[in-house]
């Protein structure tokens, strides 16, 4: 009787073979399940991410504007808009109620847009001025700080023979403009520096200085 029921052979290794087929066929589905669930979040992101970790200025301008360009609003409404938040809040909200009571079915950013229109010279005035003061103060913060510096610094210091940076030189032209002067030579930072005090710069804030 010739039964191979007992006969082992070689099925060890055939054994050893399959499980090590199972076993990388295993590993392939783990990594193409990784592949899959790396593909759903990055589906899940927003293509545009509106929050960053460390968010700057100019991100918090592109951001917040790029809302109200959605809104329909235009860059010409700046100034206006501006106006509009400078106004006192029980103000606001009687030219708000008023606008959106002619117009109850309107979108907040509707009646926002009609109020722009309907006064938009004094709003843009008053955006204007609005910008002005702030500006203003944020001079008056500097230059008290430039004074509280010994005047051996302010005299002396190494930052005199600097090249005069980009915002003199901005600013030699306005007042050059105003006063209707010719512009200074090539000066370096020191010099720029004294030649702004002596002509009254900057001309915007002068008088509150």
């Amino acid at each position: 009787m010739n039964s191979q029921i007992y006969d082992s052979g070689n099925g060890s290794d055939d054994t050893d073979e399959i499980l090590a087929r199972a076993d990388a066929r295993i590993a392939q589905l783990k990594e193409a399940r990784a592949r899959i669930a790396e593909k759903r979040r990055a589906l899940a992101e927003p293509s545009h991410k509106v929050v960053v970790a460390n968010p700057s200025g100019m991100h918090h301008k592109i951001t917040l504007g790029g809302v109200l360009v959605n809104a329909g609003f235009q860059a010409a409404d700046a100034n206006a808009l501006a106006g509009l938040l400078a106004i006192g809040a029980a103000e606001f909200a009687e030219r708000f109620v008023e606008a959106s009571t002619q117009n109850p079915e309107a979108l907040t950013s509707e009646i926002i847009a009609n109020l722009l229109d309907v006064d938009a010279r004094q709003l843009a005035a008053l955006g204007l001025f609005a910008e002005w003061q702030r500006r203003l103060a944020l001079y008056l913060d500097d230059r008290a700080e430039w004074l509280e510096r010994d005047e051996e610094f302010q005299l002396k210091g190494a930052w005199r023979d600097a090249p005069m940076p980009a915002d003199q030189r901005w600013l030699i032209r306005v007042t050059c403009r105003v006063l209707a002067i010719g512009m200074p030579g090539n000066l370096l930072r020191g010099q720029a520096a004294d030649w702004l005090e002596e002509h009254g710069a900057n001309l915007n804030y002068g008088e509150f200085a």
